[in-house]
């Protein structure tokens, strides 16, 4: 029994022994690994990172004939510290942009190129001064592209338009542009005459409008406009019913002329805000009696009527006459 005891404790006391050891050569090997990885993280090293191309300011005129570089290259050197650290926090925020339209053409214009170390600025900006930028590839971005061709074409309204009674348009419908220009293949330029936009219904309108309407670009065409401005103007207007006579011109000398009847009605619109123009004779109808020998009753006519002044209807409209030479 007694020699079991110390059997037991001698066992526990070396296996203790054996577990502090096991500890303090995990403790050291921990050590070791922390020394070696702070000296590899303080020794400079080369790497190469993977850097993204974002292409913008493309001009309508050209059409990219193959998919240029996605990425570039970018080899640097730098402590492991300073490497670990842009990976962790800044590896996302580096993307390079390539603006077309500030690029300079080559091989007699058919291409574009960009000169990457133009560029060093921008990197480092974003990997630090700690970071030292060795190259970077390639050393240019070749574009291909080809020069679209492009057309010129009135743009067409959609409107589905009513007004309140008593109102109307002030003048023609306004579009803010009222032609566009659209780039594709000669052959699906040649089809287009004109575009429409999508369809604007107004109803019961009595005020002025200003709205946005889409335009409807062809398949296959680019247009850079891609909707347009509506302008349209109302007022009310008024209506009237005057009598006036008809004046009789270039008549033959020698001769006198009588119509039948000389005063007729005349149905007019007006803006309101005109409405002082009732109390003149604005309207000057006449007939041309140069036309008798061409027919047995002549038609009447009017001189230039003011501005926003409408005629709706002249009764009668033809006149018969009775020549009398003198």
């Amino acid at each position: 029994m007694l020699f079991s005891i110390k059997k037991l404790i001698g066992f526990s006391f070396n296996d203790l022994l054996r577990s502090k050891k096991l500890n303090t050569y995990i403790l050291f090997f921990f050590i070791s690994l922390a020394f070696w990885f702070l000296t590899m993280l303080s020794k400079t090293h080369e790497t190469t990172f993977r850097v993204p191309l974002k292409y913008i300011n493309t001009p309508e005129d050209l059409m990219e004939v193959n998919k240029p570089e996605s990425f570039v290259n970018v080899r640097v050197k730098a402590s492991g510290i300073s490497i670990i650290t842009y990976h962790m926090f800044n590896y996302k925020s580096l993307i390079l942009n390539y603006n077309i339209a500030n690029s300079q053409p080559i091989d007699n214009g058919k291409n574009l190129f960009w000169i990457m170390n133009s560029k060093r600025k921008e990197i480092v900006d974003v990997l630090g001064t700690s970071i030292e930028i060795m190259n970077v590839n390639p050393s240019r971005v070749v574009v291909p592209f080809v020069k679209k061709n492009k057309k010129e074409v009135p743009v067409l309204l959609n409107l589905d338009i009513s007004l309140k009674q008593a109102f109307w348009l002030a003048n023609d419908v306004k579009l803010l542009p009222n032609s566009v220009v659209l780039y594709g293949s000669q052959h699906l330029l040649d089809s287009v005459d004109n575009i429409e936009t999508d369809i604007l219904i107004l109803n019961d309108l009595d005020e002025d409008q200003t709205q946005e309407v889409n335009i409807i670009i062809p398949n296959g065409l680019r247009c850079k406009t891609k909707s347009v401005l509506v302008e349209i103007n109302i007022e009310p207007f008024i209506e009237e019913v005057l009598i006036n006579q008809v004046e009789i011109r270039n008549l033959i000398k020698g001769y006198s002329m009588k119509l039948f009847p000389r005063d007729v009605s005349v149905t007019v619109r007006l803006p309101k805000n005109k409405y002082q123009l009732l109390e003149t004779n604005f309207i000057k109808l006449y007939v041309d009696a140069s036309e008798i020998e061409e027919q047995q009753i002549l038609q009447i006519r009017y001189d230039n009527l003011p501005s926003g002044v409408k005629i709706q209807r002249i009764y009668p409209n033809q006149l018969e006459f009775l020549l009398i030479k003198e």
